[in-house]
C-alpha cells in the first residue's frame, strides 16, 4: 500500500509542525497551539493540510449504479456534494465523473475505493496522486477566497455542499463547502504540482484576518483522542 505525506512537509517543519499516522499516512497533528487558541483559529480563519488523506476519483457512464452497490447515495445534480452516514464526502463534478472525498476523522473508510468491478462501466481516478487538499475554515474564510477567486463564495449565495470548478490564484482548482458542524468550511483542491504556489497563496490572503495553520486535531474535536 502507497503511504503518503504531505509534499508541504519541509514547510509545516519550520513551523514545528507535530506528526501523527492516520490510516497508514502522516498527517499533520497540530502545530503545538493550545485547545483555546485551536478553538479561536478554527472558528476565526484556519488553514489546514489535509493532502495526505484518502481520495479518489470515478469517471464513467455507471458512476449512479457502482456508487449505489457501494451503499452510499448519489443525487443527480453536478457540481454538488453529497454527505454519506460515514463521513465520506461524494463531489458529482459532472454526469460522469465523482470525486470521493474520505471522513478526515476517518480517513480509512475510503481505503477500498480505488478499484471498480470490471463489471461496471466506470473505472478510478486516483485523485491523492493529482490533488492537494487544503481545508479553509471559520468566518473569514469565504473574504480570503474573495481575494483569490473570482466566483462569489459567501455563505448566503454558496450553499452549503456547493462545488465550483473555477480559477484559485490563476490555477485550475475545485471549491466544495462542507460545514462541520456550525464551522464554515470549504475544501480546496488543485493540481499537486502547484501545492507550495497555492499554500502561500492563501498564507499569505489570510494574514489579514489573523488566519492560522492546525492539523488534524481541529478536525476531530469530538474525538476522545483530543482535547479541543
Amino acid at each position: 500500500m502507497v503511504m503518503y505525506q504531505s509534499l508541504l512537509t519541509t514547510e509545516h517543519q519550520r513551523q514545528a509542525a507535530r506528526w501523527q499516522e492516520v490510516a497508514g499516512n502522516t498527517v499533520i497533528s497540530d502545530f503545538g497551539e493550545s485547545a483555546a487558541e485551536r478553538r479561536q483559529a478554527f472558528s476565526n480563519m484556519a488553514l489546514i493540510d489535509l493532502s495526505p488523506l484518502p481520495r479518489t476519483g470515478i469517471k464513467g457512464s455507471q458512476l449512479s449504479q457502482w456508487i449505489n452497490s457501494r451503499n452510499y447515495e448519489l443525487g443527480t445534480e453536478s457540481n454538488h456534494a453529497y454527505a454519506q452516514r460515514d463521513g465520506t464526502l461524494i463531489a458529482r463534478l459532472s454526469p460522469g465523473e465523482l470525486m470521493l472525498l474520505s471522513n478526515p476523522t476517518d480517513p480509512a473508510t475510503i481505503a477500498t475505493m480505488n478499484s471498480v468491478d470490471a463489471n461496471w462501466n466506470c473505472y478510478p481516478v486516483r485523485r491523492q496522486d493529482s490533488h492537494y487538499w487544503f481545508a479553509l475554515t471559520g468566518d473569514c474564510s469565504s473574504e480570503v477566497f474573495a481575494k483569490l477567486c473570482g466566483v462569489c463564495l459567501s455563505p448566503g449565495i454558496f450553499v452549503n455542499h456547493a462545488v465550483a470548478q473555477t480559477s484559485v490564484a490563476r490555477t485550475a482548482a475545485v471549491i466544495v463547502r462542507h460545514d462541520i458542524e456550525e464551522v464554515l468550511c470549504y475544501y480546496l483542491l488543485g493540481d499537486t504540482s502547484t501545492i507550495l504556489y497555492m499554500w502561500a497563496c492563501v498564507v499569505d490572503a489570510m494574514t489579514e484576518f489573523t488566519g492560522q495553520t492546525l492539523g488534524l486535531r481541529a478536525f476531530c474535536k469530538h474525538s476522545s483522542a483530543t482535547d479541543y
